[in-house]
């Protein structure tokens, strides 16, 4: 299960530690309080940070999660009710609100999980804030198939008076009798975060724009927006960044150019019965000056925000040949127009739109994208894992200012090394409303090379940077087992 291929004094915060096997119980002991971002009730705001080729519980490869306090309060850390060999238990992260109560609750993807009798069909896990021990429900996908990877991505908001709307991508599956064109869930969680009968989503479905072809890998990339759907709704942005560009019409094979990428919104989601009302991008369609060519990935990351009542939008195309450097990425910028039509706004790549250049071969610009801010400016904190401009892949962040000055900030660790993929993973935290930016950002560096099992950094206007690594200075180590990717999915 490979994976694909500021500078501040790094102080570390003082983790009270405990450690917390997930199991399926009913709701115990329950938290007196809980604040917004609080998962445990212990009065401090939590980030998420997922671990999914730990040994855990005993079992190899089975994948941990560690909620841990951004501001100082214990860690804990979640693992599989029952683990299996290799599922990669903590690929995918998010930290929501999905039940009616207060506190914060945590939804994990373990897409290597076997179910139903079907190898690596995927399974979601909730744990819901508040409660010792955490209850837990399982989400399995309706039909298991093998090698769906039901839970590679999660999405999850508010909408209207539903505590949450969850969505869980399985890109692998063989959807419409196409290998591999993946397909989508939708659950609508009652106020006990009931997840209900899902709704399934793939390319085929009526006013979906596109058609599911071989290899598209659609569900790959999700995030949840208020993109000129009805106002009590959800709107949907996809990330499809192995389709290819083939033309009009469902292809077979590898016609066209292969795995170009594309953009889709599906408005109003949740509302809507068989048919949906959806719009699509591909590299041509949207990004200015940069030529398509295979393999650019588009779609692979997502993120979204609203900053003074405008949504913001960003896809990235991590593997682009921009600036005339191969793989050196770029980033486009949406948002809706004076008529509420959402449109690509701005491309930002190295050596353009603020960015410093000349364009690297190979920095993976986008690989990870978050929303972060304050009450004067929002940017667009771009992970860029592969950059080499100080050391082999060593890493660095891009925060790339959306509102006013069309300047920069680099981010990267005091002591950076080779290959330690510094902003892999990267998400905001402690924003103030539920589409608002977060005003710090956690930066998953899952091969730090000073640290085996890997380390996330917590960076805050105002604050230390704090370098977190499991089993030190108080942060919980893995119970019964070890570290191997800490950081490589991170949610605030």
């Amino acid at each position: 299960m490979k994976r694909l291929p500021m500078s501040a004094l790094l102080a570390v915060f003082l983790l009270a530690s405990a450690s917390l096997p997930a199991t399926a119980a009913p709701r115990a002991e329950t938290a007196a309080g809980c604040s917004a971002d609080d998962f445990d009730g212990d009065g401090h705001d939590d980030v998420v940070v997922g671990d999914p080729l730990a040994d855990a519980a005993g079992v190899r490869g089975a994948g941990a999660v560690h909620v841990v306090s951004a501001d100082g309060g214990k860690g804990i850390v979640l693992t599989p009710p029952d683990p299996q060999e290799g599922e990669a238990f903590g690929w995918a992260v998010r930290a929501t609100h999905y039940d009616g109560d207060a506190c914060l609750d945590v939804v994990v993807g373990a897409p290597y999980e076997d179910g139903g009798g079907r190898a690596d069909a995927g399974a979601v896990y909730v744990f819901h804030g508040g409660h010792t021990p955490p209850e837990v429900t399982r989400i399995s996908p309706p039909h298991p198939e093998r090698n769906a990877h039901f839970g590679w991505s999660l999405a999850a908001a508010p909408a209207g008076a539903r505590p949450a709307v969850l969505a869980v991508g399985a890109p692998y599956e063989d959807a419409d009798g196409t290998t591999d064109a993946g397909a989508l869930y939708i659950y609508c969680a009652d106020a006990r975060g009931e997840p209900g009968t899902p709704k399934r989503v793939t390319q085929d479905a009526e006013g979906v724009v596109g058609n599911s072809e071989e290899g598209d890998m659609f569900g790959w990339s999700l995030v949840f927006g208020r993109l000129g759907g009805r106002a009590d709704s959800v709107d949907l942005v996809i990330g499809t960044p192995y389709e290819n560009d083939d033309g009009v019409g469902k292809q077979g094979g590898s016609a066209g150019k292969p795995d170009t990428g594309a953009v889709e919104v599906i408005y109003d989601i949740a509302e809507q019965g068989n048919t949906y009302t959806s719009v699509n991008w591909g590299i041509p369609e949207s990004v200015r000056d940069v030529p398509e060519h295979p393999g650019d990935r588009y779609g692979y990351a997502l993120a979204y925000a609203e900053f003074r009542g405008k949504p913001y939008l960003a896809a990235s195309a991590p593997l682009a040949d921009a600036g005339g450097a191969a793989d050196s990425g770029l980033v486009e910028i949406f948002q809706p127009d004076s008529a509420g039509k959402v449109r690509p706004v701005r491309t930002i790549r190295l050596g353009a739109e603020g960015l410093d250049g000349p364009a690297e071969a190979g920095a993976g610009l986008g690989w990870s994208l978050a929303m972060v801010g304050s009450d004067k400016d929002l940017c667009l904190a771009i992970g860029s894992p592969l950059d080499s401009r100080s050391g082999a892949e060593a890493g660095v962040i891009r925060e790339v200012f959306l509102s006013g000055d069309h300047g920069e900030r680099r981010l990267q660790l005091q002591e950076p090394r080779p290959h330690d993929h510094f902003g892999w993973s990267v998400a905001a935290y402690g924003a103030t409303a539920p589409y608002g930016p977060g005003t710090g950002l956690v930066a998953g560096v899952p091969d730090d090379t000073a640290a085996p099992g890997g380390a996330v950094a917590l960076l805050r206007e105002g604050r230390q940077t704090a370098l977190l690594v499991p089993g030190r200075d108080g942060v919980p180590a893995v119970p019964q087992g070890s570290s191997a990717d800490f950081g490589a999915a991170v949610s605030g």
